[in-house]
């Protein structure tokens, strides 16, 4: 998957080395829970190999999938905007290795080198407009009589 959004092309190499200074390797089964829309955003992952399916919950108490993210991507953005609680939930689709960050370290890191905390924010903001089209485009495709109305 090659995305504008994904580490290696959103951010300069210094930066990216080092954020991956920060990391450690994690890895999840299949069918685990990272995170639960609401709860405490106080970490983020940088998907190695695996796929996260994004969800959130609906009245009925199904969780319903709103996009999958893979290798290079960002899972969770919610700990740099306050309140730093859970958008959504995120369940792996199957078994996922990832590098791990706290974010109070990286935004204290962030505030100690300013231009790698700016490189960090434009990343993150970059995530969310991405993810913002992304559902739109979804929403329109379910909703829209003609379509995702994608303008040429």
């Amino acid at each position: 998957m090659t995305s504008t959004t994904t580490l290696p092309i959103a951010m300069p190499a210094q930066h990216r080395e080092r954020l991956l200074q920060l990391a450690r390797e994690v890895s999840f089964p299949s069918g685990a829970r990272l995170f639960e829309e609401g709860r405490p955003a106080d970490r983020f992952w940088i998907i190695r190999t695996g796929t996260v399916v994004l969800d959130i919950r609906v009245p009925d108490g199904r969780n319903a999938v709103v996009d999958s993210l893979g290798h290079g991507e960002l899972l969770g953005w919610s700990w740099h905007f306050p309140p730093y609680q859970w958008h959504l939930g995120a369940e792996a689709l199957s078994p996922v290795r990832a590098w791990e960050f706290d974010a109070k370290t990286v935004l204290t890191v962030g505030a100690e080198h300013p231009e790698f905390g700016r490189a960090v924010a434009t990343w993150v903001g970059q995530v969310v407009a991405d993810r913002l089209q992304k559902t739109r485009i979804r929403l329109l495709d379910l909703y829209a009589p003609h379509g995702s109305g994608i303008l040429p």
